[in-house]
C-alpha cells in the first residue's frame, strides 16, 4: 500500500465530529452534458429523489474547476433556482440524504470534495461500507485525520491513498479495483466526479439500484429511473451488479469492474423506498406493491366496510387489498404534502410528532364503518398506533389492521435504518397478539414470508431483515464481508 502520497490531501469542507457514521439510505444524481450547465438537471433530478432523503442536499458541478454548494434541508430549500443559476458546468453529480447513524447536521451534508495535487474531486454515496469502523482505525493509525464521521469521507481518502495522483489521471478500473479488493463490501451505489468525468459504480451484490439515461440533454445517472422524467429521455439502461459507467460530455462507457456476485437485491426497495412510478431491478413499484395487497388479502380477509390506506407507500397495497377483497377503496385519512416521510426522521419523536402532523382522519368517511388499515410494513409502532387512534377518534366500529409485508425481526446492515432488534416492535412484543394490543387494533395480520416470496421470487433478494439472525439461509450467509479477487 502507498501512503506517501498522504500530504498532498486537503480541503474538505466538514469538520470533525468524534464517533462512527456507517450507515445511509441516500439519492445519488450526476450527468454530464455537452451543450447545457448541468446544474438545473441535477437539481430536478434531486428533487424526484427527495423521498429517498430529506435531512439534506447537494451538488458538485463545473467544467474546468468543481463548485459545492450543500446544506442542511430539502432540495429546493438548499438548492434554490437563485443558487442554482449561479452554478456553471457541464459536468456534475448530486446527493440528497438520510444519516441512519451518527450525525444529521450540515456538516455531514454530500457531496463529500477534496484537493488533492491541486485538483478537486467529489463523491456522492448510497448505501454503506460494511468494514467502515475497522477502515477508520487503520487509517488513523496510518496517520490519517478524519473531519467527519461519515463513511463516505473514508471511502475517497482510499482511493487517494491507493491511487497516489491526480485525480484527472484516476482510471475507472483503478477505482473499482480500490472498491472491490479486500475493502467495501456492504451495499452501495458511488459516484465520482472530476473536472472531466463522472465514474459511477454499482456494488457486485447489487443491492442497490443503479440506472443510466442517455437524453437529448446529456447522459444521467441516478438511484431511480424515475428522476430521468425531467429528461427528453432516449434509452435508459439499468446498471448490473458489479458494473459502472464513464461518463463524459461526450458520451459514455458502460464498464465492468468486479465479478457479478450471487444476486442480493433489497427488498425494502420495493416495500417503501423507492418511488411508486419507478422501476426498481426490473420491477415496477406501484404494480409490485400492488400485487402485495393482493396477496395480503388472501392470506388475511377480514369483514370490513371500507379499506384505508397509510399514504404514501400504503396506497397501492390498499388498492391490491380492495380489489382481491372486494371491499371498497376509501381515502380516510388525508395527508399534509407539507409533511415529509416518518420512517425516515432520525430520532423517535420526530417521528411520533411527524405522524400527527402528516396525516388526518376524515370522520365523515369513517365514522360507523368497521375499517381495515393497510400500510406497507410496521417498523416501530410509531405510526401505527398513532394512526388507530386516530380512526378510533373518528368514530370507527372496529379498526383492523393489515401489514404488506412480513414482520420485520433483523437489523439491517445494508443501509436501512432498520433499528436495533429492541426497537423493532415485532421483537418488544414478541408475538403478533402483543402488537395487536400495543397498537390498540381489533385485528392485526402481517403478509407472510412465503407470500412476499410469491410476489418477488425465491432467489436473487435480499430478505435479511425478515429472517431471524440465527437462521441458516443464503440470505444470511451473506452477511458476511466477501472479498472480490
Amino acid at each position: 500500500m502507498r501512503f506517501s502520497c498522504e500530504k498532498h490531501c486537503i480541503g474538505y469542507a466538514d469538520s470533525r465530529i468524534d464517533g462512527i457514521k456507517f450507515s445511509e439510505e441516500c439519492g445519488v444524481f450526476g450527468g454530464a452534458s455537452k451543450e447545457h450547465n448541468i446544474a438545473p438537471f441535477i437539481q430536478q433530478g434531486l428533487f424526484m429523489l427527495q423521498h429517498r432523503g430529506q435531512e439534506s442536499a447537494g451538488i458538485c458541478c463545473g467544467d474546468d474547476d468543481l463548485f459545492t454548494y450543500k446544506n442542511r434541508g430539502l432540495v429546493m430549500e438548499v438548492l434554490s433556482d437563485k443558487i442554482i443559476k449561479t452554478i456553471i458546468g457541464k459536468i456534475g453529480i448530486g446527493h440528497v440524504r438520510y444519516s441512519t447513524h451518527g450525525e444529521s447536521d450540515a456538516l455531514h451534508a454530500q457531496p463529500y470534495v477534496i484537493t488533492y495535487l491541486g485538483e478537486k474531486v467529489a463523491v456522492a454515496h448510497n448505501g454503506n461500507v460494511n468494514a467502515a469502523i475497522k477502515m477508520k482505525k487503520d487509517l488513523e493509525e496510518q496517520g490519517e485525520v478524519f473531519l467527519t464521521t461519515s463513511d463516505t469521507e473514508m471511502i475517497l481518502k482510499k482511493v487517494v491513498r491507493e491511487l497516489c495522483k491526480p485525480p484527472s489521471e484516476w482510471l475507472f478500473e483503478e477505482i473499482g479495483e480500490v472498491l472491490t479488493n479486500n475493502f467495501l463490501g456492504g451495499a452501495w451505489s458511488i459516484l465520482f466526479c472530476t473536472s472531466e468525468k463522472v465514474f459511477a459504480y454499482r456494488d457486485p451484490f447489487g443491492y442497490r439500484p443503479l440506472v443510466i439515461c442517455e437524453a437529448e440533454e446529456g447522459v444521467f445517472v441516478s438511484s431511480e429511473d424515475t428522476a430521468f422524467q425531467v429528461l427528453t429521455v432516449k434509452k435508459i439502461i439499468h446498471i448490473k451488479p458489479g458494473e459502472g459507467v464513464i461518463i463524459t460530455k461526450y458520451g459514455y462507457e458502460i464498464r465492468r469492474f468486479a465479478p457479478e456476485m450471487p444476486s442480493r437485491m433489497c427488498v425494502f426497495e420495493h416495500i417503501y423506498f423507492a418511488r411508486p412510478d419507478s422501476n426498481i431491478f426490473n420491477k415496477n413499484v406501484y404494480m409490485t406493491r400492488v400485487e402485495l395487497g393482493k396477496k395480503c388479502a388472501i392470506e388475511n380477509p377480514v369483514d370490513a366496510d371500507i379499506v384505508v390506506p397509510v399514504m404514501d407507500s400504503g396506497f397501492a397495497p390498499a388498492l391490491g387489498f380492495s380489489q382481491q377483497s372486494g371491499i371498497p377503496f376509501q381515502m380516510g385519512l388525508m395527508r399534509n404534502r407539507w409533511v415529509g416521510r416518518t420512517f425516515i426522521l432520525p430520532e423517535q419523536q420526530l417521528r411520533k410528532n411527524g405522524v400527527i402532523r402528516k396525516l388526518t382522519a376524515m370522520r365523515e368517511v369513517i365514522e360507523g364503518k368497521k375499517v381495515v388499515i393497510i400500510d406497507d410494513s410496521i417498523v416501530r409502532g410509531t405510526t401505527s398506533v398513532e394512526i388507530v387512534r386516530m380512526i378510533r377518534e373518528a368514530g370507527a366500529k372496529e379498526v383492523h389492521f393489515r401489514s404488506a409485508s412480513p414482520k420485520l425481526i433483523n437489523t439491517c446492515q445494508w443501509g436501512v435504518d432498520i433499528p436495533s432488534k429492541n426497537e423493532l416492535i415485532a421483537n418488544s412484543h414478541k408475538n403478533t397478539d402483543g402488537v395487536k394490543e400495543f397498537i390498540e387494533a381489533d385485528s392485526l395480520k402481517y403478509l407472510s414470508l412465503e407470500g412476499l416470496k410469491d410476489v418477488f421470487g425465491r432467489e436473487g433478494w435480499c430478505y435479511s431483515c425478515l429472517i431471524p439472525s440465527n437462521t441458516n439461509t443464503s440470505e444470511n450467509s451473506h452477511r458476511k464481508l466477501i472479498s472480490i479477487k
